[in-house]
C-alpha cells in the first residue's frame, strides 16, 4: 500500500491574480516542497520564470490546455514527476501544484486526474482553489463560460484585488457567488495577501474525503529521464489551434532601445486588438540591460510595464522577447 501525493490545484480565469498568489505561496511552509505544473496557452511561457522556483521539479506544459488538448502532456509530466521521485532521480516532493490556464475547465481535467490509471493509483486530489479578479468580476462571469465552470468546481473561491472595488459592489460579488456555490468558502486577497494554508484549507474542507492509498502495481521501468537544466520541460502541443474560443499570437521585439519604445509598441497593441483582447504577457529587454515583464488583463486601461525580473534568472535568457496576446475569436 503507498500513498498517494496530493495535487492542488490552482484555477482562475485570464489575469485574475493566479500567477501572484502562487509565487508567495510556493515560499510558504505548506508548498515550499511541492513539486510544480505550470500550464500556459501560449507557446511562450512566462508564469514560471515570474514565479521564482528553481526546483527541478517543475515543468512547464505550454500552448495547450490541460482540460483537453494539453492531458496527455499533463499525465506524462505526473508520471514522469513520480518515478523521478522514487527513483531519487530530484529531490523529494510531498505535493503537486498545477497551475492551469485562465481558459480552462476543471471539470474534464478532475475527472483525469481520478480515471487515468497511472495519476489515479498514485496521485489524489487535494482540493481546488479558483481566483476570482474582483474589478471585473461580474463582466468574467456573464461572458465566459471556463470562468463559471472555474468557480462551480472550487472548494474555495479566492476573490483577488479587493482593493480596487467599492464595499457595496464587494458585497453584491460575494453574496453572488455564495448563491452560485454554496459548498465553497470565499475568501478574499489584496496584493496577494492571503495565506497559502488559509487557502488550502478551505478548499480541503469543501472537497470529498481523503480516499484511502491505493495497491501498488509498480513495475520496474527504466530510470527517469534528467530533467532539461533549471528543471523546465517544455512540451508543445496543437500548435496555432484556437482553444476555448481564444487564440495565441505572439509580438516579437527582441530588444528595445528605452522604456518609451516599449510602451509605444506595446500601447500600440493594445489599441489594435482591444475589443478582442483577453490577455497580454510577456517580457522585453531594453539596451541597457533592463528587462521589463508586460501584463495586461480584461478591464486594464493600458498595459503594466515592471522591471521586477532578474535578467540574469536563467530561466528568463531563455524567453524571447516580445508579448503572447490571447484574443478572443468568434465560434
Amino acid at each position: 500500500m503507498i500513498a498517494r501525493i496530493p495535487i492542488y490545484l490552482l484555477t482562475g480565469f485570464l489575469g485574475s491574480g493566479k500567477t501572484t498568489l502562487l509565487k508567495r505561496w510556493l515560499q510558504q511552509p505548506l508548498l515550499q516542497n511541492a513539486a510544480l505544473i505550470v500550464n500556459e496557452i501560449g507557446a511562450v511561457g512566462l508564469d514560471h520564470t515570474t514565479l521564482g522556483y528553481a526546483s527541478e521539479a517543475s515543468t512547464l506544459l505550454a500552448d495547450a490546455c490541460v482540460c483537453c488538448t494539453g492531458l496527455p502532456g499533463l499525465h506524462e509530466a505526473l508520471e514522469n514527476l513520480f518515478w523521478a521521485r522514487l527513483h531519487r532521480s530530484m529531490p523529494r516532493f510531498d505535493a503537486v501544484v498545477i497551475e492551469t490556464t485562465g481558459l480552462a475547465d476543471p471539470a474534464a481535467l478532475v475527472a483525469s486526474l481520478k480515471t487515468q490509471p497511472f495519476v489515479s493509483e498514485r496521485y489524489c486530489l487535494a482540493g481546488i482553489v479558483t481566483t476570482l479578479g474582483a474589478p471585473t468580476a461580474q463582466e468574467t462571469m456573464a461572458q465566459f463560460a471556463e470562468a463559471r465552470a472555474q468557480l462551480d468546481a472550487a472548494g474555495a473561491i479566492v476573490v483577488t484585488k479587493t482593493d480596487l472595488v467599492v464595499r457595496e459592489d464587494l458585497d453584491a460579488l460575494l453574496e453572488r457567488l455564495q448563491r452560485s456555490n454554496p459548498a465553497a468558502r470565499v475568501l478574499l486577497s489584496a496584493h496577494g495577501s492571503l495565506g497559502a494554508h488559509e487557502a488550502w484549507h478551505a478548499a480541503q474542507a469543501a472537497a470529498s474525503p481523503t480516499l484511502p492509498p491505493s495497491p501498488s502495481s509498480e513495475k520496474r521501468r527504466p530510470a527517469w529521464r534528467a530533467a532539461e537544466p533549471h528543471g523546465i520541460r517544455p512540451r508543445l502541443a496543437q500548435r496555432g489551434r484556437a482553444v476555448h474560443g481564444a487564440a495565441t499570437r505572439f509580438e516579437a521585439l527582441e530588444e528595445a532601445p528605452n522604456v518609451d519604445t516599449a510602451r509605444r509598441f506595446v500601447d500600440a497593441l493594445v489599441t489594435r486588438h482591444r475589443t478582442r483582447l483577453l490577455r497580454m504577457k510577456g517580457m522585453i529587454r531594453l539596451a541597457d540591460g533592463t528587462t521589463l515583464v508586460v501584463q495586461f488583463t480584461l478591464g486594464d486601461r493600458a498595459a503594466q510595464l515592471d522591471t521586477g525580473l532578474d535578467p540574469t534568472q536563467s530561466t528568463a535568457a531563455s524567453i524571447p522577447g516580445g508579448v503572447t496576446l490571447i484574443l478572443r475569436v468568434s465560434q
